[in-house]
């Protein structure tokens, strides 16, 4: 051996040994505690990127997914006490692939491929966790690859640590269930709402209702609770129940405002809203490739349509003096204010949390009680407006069967119901006219001869055994069922003088009345029609008249009336 190659060896050594500490520095040169992440090919080994310090960003910001490369997740544990249990958790959100690393003080490393199986979701959060890779020997970071994530949430909020202690899980199942029961009572409402007042914008809020319950079911992971779904059902019923819940909320909201607060132009608007949303959400569910960058971004934009166009109708309905509206406005706010920070979140404008999903299910039990609100006031308005209108329709049906003067019935009330009140036994007609009435009203005047009519009206006023009618001019007609009819007839006629002379004591003379009564005997053979009836008692009528005046003229019918026709009649 060369004499000089001794000293050169252990030189050689000594600088060897002084380059591991530059290795390990540099293996480690990331903060402790941090959360670093980078885009790099999927065929990548998380082990090598890890030691790579320059290809990292560890910062709270530009969070990026692609749909080429894989993301990478650096969790560094150093200094950090994790019990054996401990898991990894994240955003619920579908991908392709997902790693997980472990990287160990001493270089090691061991891989662990997460199926679906390994899956496990939370019952009170939008959050999914798995077991991590054990490991012999301590432990610096976790690297999470991840192919394909449909949100910058699966790496954003990846983080490495404890299970949710299960007092806390009842604890926040049991807020999440109150709020669930909250939206359940308004969707029974409507139905009940529905049975009384069949209006469609009582439907659209059920639908409403229902999607935000499932959203908040699903969002929440309480639906966890109770069935086993996998990711991408999850996320299919998140997304159908966004876009119904959208779509059913604009229909609610065109059919509840007071038509007169909307023109036609604005109602077009927002009915545009709900293929534009439909399309959006599809292209959120669907979208990949090259597309899986702007997935969310462009669904979250999205919204900004449906807000602005909500925000400018809601005003001008306003301005129109919506009272309607207002429930909107109070209801929709914090909705709307969440939908705008989410999209300033996601363009970086803004370090709010992406998901905020404790406020979205208060938000959405708080629109939920707001708006039932306003479909109460809506149905208070509506059967208020219907009492109105029925009432009105019974004023003018009663006045159009009525004679205005007196308040009895008018022809038309007795002659459309004739066959029915033959039927119930009111078997006798009597015409009655004032005699000489047209000299009680060239002597005191026509307002005399106006009270003089009701006079007589009040004296023929009848029970329920008898029907007085005022047919026009001084002429009445009675009809009369049961026994002894042309008796009670006559009496009612006799009292026409002493009731005329007590109401209007000024006349000269005594009014008096004619009657001409025809009774249909239950023997008779042929039973008239109404014309017939008052044609013959008019005959008998103008009998009286020839006869002197304040008398009775009546005919009993002389054919026989068989049992058949009396059965088929009574």
């Amino acid at each position: 051996m060369f004499p000089w190659a001794r000293p050169f060896l252990f030189c050689l050594l000594i600088a060897l040994a002084g380059l591991i500490p530059g290795f390990a520095k540099a293996a480690n040169d990331f903060p402790v505690g941090s959360r670093c992440h980078t885009l790099a090919p999927s065929e990548t080994s998380s082990a090598n990127l890890a030691r790579t310090r320059e290809a990292w960003t560890c910062g709270p910001s530009d969070w990026k997914v692609s749909g080429t490369k894989a993301s990478y997740v650096r969790i560094d544990v150093r200094g950090r006490d994790l019990p054996a249990d401990a898991v990894l958790t994240t955003r619920l959100t579908r991908y392709r692939s997902m790693t997980i690393t472990a990287i160990g003080s001493d270089g090691r490393s061991v891989t662990r491929d997460i199926r679906s199986d390994d899956l496990r979701f939370s019952t009170t959060r939008w959050r999914m966790y798995t077991a991590l890779p054990r490991l012999d020997g301590p432990v610096d970071a976790y690297v999470l690859k991840v192919t394909g994530p449909r949100h910058i949430g699966l790496l954003s909020d990846a983080e490495v640590g404890a299970r949710a202690s299960p007092m806390a899980v009842g604890n926040r199942q049991l807020i999440l269930a109150a709020l669930c029961g909250l939206m359940l009572m308004p969707l029974i409402l409507n139905f009940v709402f529905f049975r009384i007042l069949r209006q469609r914008f009582i439907l659209w809020h059920a639908a409403a209702v229902l999607a935000m319950l499932t959203q908040t079911l699903v969002s929440s992971g309480l639906i966890n609770r109770f069935v086993r779904l996998s990711v991408t059902e999850l996320c299919l019923l998140s997304t159908l129940s966004w876009a119904f819940m959208v779509i059913a909320t604009l229909r609610f909201f065109i059919d509840l405002i007071e038509p007169e607060t909307l023109t036609a132009r604005q109602r077009l608007a927002v009915e545009l809203l709900c293929p534009w949303f439909l399309f959006w959400s599809a292209y959120y569910f669907l979208a990949d490739g090259v597309l899986l960058p702007s997935v969310a971004p462009l669904y979250y934009m999205s919204f900004l349509p449906i807000i602005a166009t909500l925000l400018a109708t809601i005003v001008l309905s306003a301005l129109r003096g919506s009272r309607l509206v207002w429930f909107q406005i109070v209801g929709w706010t914090p909705l709307m204010l969440l939908g705008i920070a989410r999209n300033l979140s996601i363009l970086g404008l803004t370090d709010a949390p992406l998901g905020m999903m404790v406020e979205q299910h208060f938000a959405i039990a708080f629109e939920v009680a707001v708006t039932t609100l306003g479909v109460a006031e809506r149905i208070m308005t509506i059967r208020l407006q219907r009492d109105h209108a029925l009432a009105e329709a019974r004023f003018q049906a009663n006045l159009a069967l009525h004679d205005p003067l007196t308040g009895l019935f008018n022809r038309r009330a007795i002659e459309e119901k004739f066959d029915t009140l033959l039927r119930t036994g009111f078997h006798t007609m009597a015409a009655l006219d004032i005699d000489h009435f047209k000299a009680i009203n060239d002597t005191h005047g026509h307002a005399a001869g106006d009270e003089v009519l009701r006079a007589v009206g009040q004296a023929l006023a009848g029970d329920k055994d008898i029907l007085t009618v005022r047919l026009g001019g001084e002429e009445f007609l009675l009809l009369l069922r049961g026994e002894g009819a042309l008796e009670r007839a006559e009496r009612l006629r006799q009292a026409i003088p002493s009731r005329v002379a007590k109401e209007h004591p000024g006349l000269r003379k005594l009014v008096t009345a004619s009657m001409g009564v025809y009774r249909l005997d239950t023997t008779c053979g042929h039973v008239p029609s109404f014309t017939e009836a008052y044609t013959a008692c008019d005959e008998l009528l103008y009998a009286a008249k020839a006869d002197g005046r304040d008398c009775v003229r009546s005919n009993v019918c002389i054919e026989p009336l068989p049992t058949t026709r009396l059965e088929l009649v009574g």
